[in-house]
């Protein structure tokens, strides 16, 4: 099974995401890998210009068509809350980006599911909303089924899985709407694989 969302080359494949603009070249060129192409939430107060990184990124994916987006996203936590104007306007741009060109863009959220909700509702409404992938969940059933009907999807890693709540949280996400992550620990895939399809009855077969 690949891995859904990583920022490290696995040989079994997977989604390779981006998280400053210095990384765009190294995720293109990772060989067996989908490179997605973005600026992290954690970095997003050091785009200088996000004119010029809208029309770069418009580039990138127009000269990479097999290429994702990401990762981008809002994180409200204290240690980043105070940069949250240039976020939004980061996930603006990655957004819309993922939308004019077809892609799957690879979200990243802290304590801002709510306000990412309403930000992805809105875009449906205005017929502009990209395919969306939620990474590291960690949301209630009730928030799932609320992005579940927005059409996104979602990722998990060794420590969603290993929560004690892990099993409330992802047994009723339907098959096909759940993968694998390794995030920034490839060294736990392993583990991580055995849990996601302890968690799916043992089955190996959604991704």
């Amino acid at each position: 099974m690949k891995d859904y969302h990583t920022h490290h080359v696995s040989p079994n494949g997977g989604h390779i995401c981006a998280v400053t603009r210095a990384d765009w070249e190294r995720v293109a060129a990772a060989e067996g890998m989908t490179p997605a192409f973005g600026v992290h939430p954690w970095y997003a107060h050091a785009v200088e210009s996000p004119a010029a990184f809208a029309f770069e990124l418009d580039e990138w994916l127009a000269r990479y068509p097999h290429a994702q987006v990401g990762e981008t996203g809002l994180d409200a936590s204290a240690k980043y809350r105070a940069t949250l104007d240039a976020q939004r306007l980061l996930l603006h741009l990655h957004l819309g980006a993922a939308f004019r060109h077809e892609r799957l863009v690879h979200v990243h959220a802290v304590h801002a599911h709510a306000e990412l909700l309403q930000i992805l509702k809105t875009r449906a409404r205005c017929n502009t909303l990209p395919r969306v992938l939620l990474h590291a969940w960690n949301g209630s059933h009730e928030m799932a089924r609320e992005f579940l009907a927005l059409g996104a999807v979602f990722s998990v890693g060794f420590r969603e899985l290993s929560h004690p709540k892990a099993e409330e949280r992802y047994a009723r996400i339907p098959a096909g709407k759940l993968f694998p992550e390794s995030d920034d620990a490839p060294q736990l895939w392993p583990r991580t694989l055995a849990l996601f399809r302890l968690l799916r009855g043992g089955l190996g077969t959604e991704g």
